[in-house]
């Protein structure tokens, strides 16, 4: 039995799931399924009915040294679903077809795939294949874009050859990439076990009556992918929400926190007791110094709005040594509408001395392509050491790269 590189985690004894669809690609999937049985893995197989039409279950049993699971009901008290998601590490969906990542975003559970894909509380990772029309089509890019804001991993798909003799966009992965991916999702699985995690992410809304508001953009889209990264890798983790406009995954504490008060609030209540705090709310800088009791008429003219400043809760927690716990480490974001790079990384510098933290992540928010309402981010990273400018990413891998960073810190630094 192959042991694992340097480079790659033990995997021996942990229980992946691996989810099969039905698709051209099934037969691919044992690769995956018999590689990581090699390295020692429990891997656990699930099939749809339309994945045997591809590749018999038995394929797998024997690969595995596992029953395969296809039917939704068992004879017996077990709900095989629960039992299945029960301590399961990493869940693996390949091929995953465009009907179940439907169901995925959904949340639909109909079938032994989608009902253990509903219940699982570990990372799940997916490697689609389907033709490029349907890859293409906007419900399936809709669908991607919804599990990538819970957290799930994608792996391509890539250009190639595809069933029927075509070519194009749609492929799946090899399955050395497949398992190359999983192990490192396993790897970082743990990294984080114990530490406790606190996110802010969301706009505020600060009320001028009982209708309307002061506000801005934010989806809160990348605090709760960077709360899910952390929660990928073990941590507990807390998300303090002001208005969010995307899913949150589960496993997640949620505390509302609609204004820039209760959000402090929130914050300050746990702070003393968080190892990482995490500021990617987008508050708002000022709000009405009074808010009317009732609707404002527009008949009676427009109103003169007195605003104030709103507390500066990232300023506050890296100055004030009293509010946070010792030894924690501080994450604060700033979006700027400055388009030079050498002008953010400058402007990131700055607030890291400013505000005390120690490390802040600075984003162009003046791009369309970059910032409030997309999956891209044209960012840098600050810390004490200098400045890494990563361009324009993934928020995913944006939250990869910041909560790595958060590692290294936390590494060096006595807590």
């Amino acid at each position: 039995m192959p042991s694992p590189t340097p480079m790659q985690p033990s995997v021996q004894g942990r229980k992946v799931l691996l989810i099969v669809s039905g698709g051209i690609a099934a037969y691919k999937a044992a690769y995956v399924g018999r590689s990581l049985a090699l390295l020692g893995a429990d891997v656990r197989v699930v099939m749809t009915r339309s994945a045997t039409k591809f590749i018999g279950a038995q394929t797998f049993a024997g690969l595995t040294g596992n029953p395969v699971s296809t039917e939704l009901f068992g004879g017996g008290p077990d709900v095989p679903h629960v039992e299945l998601a029960r301590g399961a590490e990493l869940a693996i969906v390949a091929p995953a077809t465009a009907n179940l990542l439907a169901k995925m975003s959904a949340g639909i559970a109909d079938d032994i795939a989608s009902a253990t894909l509903l219940t699982v509380r570990c990372p799940v990772l997916v490697a689609p294949a389907m033709h490029t029309e349907m890859w293409e089509n906007p419900a399936t890019r809709s669908n991607i874009e919804t599990l990538v804001g819970r957290g799930v991993y994608v792996a391509g798909p890539t250009a190639g050859a595809l069933s029927s003799g075509d070519e194009g966009q749609g492929r799946m992965v090899e399955p050395g990439e497949i398992v190359s991916e999983a192990l490192g999702i396993l790897g970082r699985s743990q990294e984080l076990a114990g530490v406790r995690v606190l996110v802010t992410a969301g706009g505020t809304h600060e009320p001028i009556d009982p209708v309307r508001f002061i506000g801005n953009r934010s989806s809160g889209r990348m605090g709760v992918t960077i709360a899910a990264e952390a929660a990928g890798r073990g941590a507990k983790v807390t998300l303090v929400a002001g208005a969010l406009s995307v899913p949150v995954p589960g496993g997640i504490e949620v505390i509302h926190a609609p204004t820039a008060d209760e959000m402090r609030s929130a914050v300050v209540a746990r702070s003393t007791e968080s190892d990482v705090i995490v500021k990617a709310a987008a508050v708002a800088d000022f709000k009405p110094e009074v808010v009317a009791s009732s609707k404002i008429k527009k008949s009676s003219g427009p109103p003169e709005i007195r605003l104030v400043p709103t507390p500066d809760i990232l300023r506050e927690l890296g100055t004030d040594g009293s509010i946070r716990k010792a030894g924690s480490i501080l994450v604060g974001f700033a979006a700027e509408t400055e388009a030079d790079p050498r002008g953010l990384a400058a402007y990131a510098q700055e607030k890291l001395t400013l505000k005390g933290a120690d490390i802040i992540v600075a984003n162009d928010v003046a791009s369309s392509d970059s910032g409030f309402g997309v999956e891209t981010n044209r960012a840098v990273i600050a810390t004490a050491g200098g400045v890494r400018e990563l361009g324009l990413v993934s928020k995913r891998d944006l939250a990869r790269g910041l909560v790595d960073e958060i590692i290294r810190q936390r590494g060096s630094t006595p807590h």
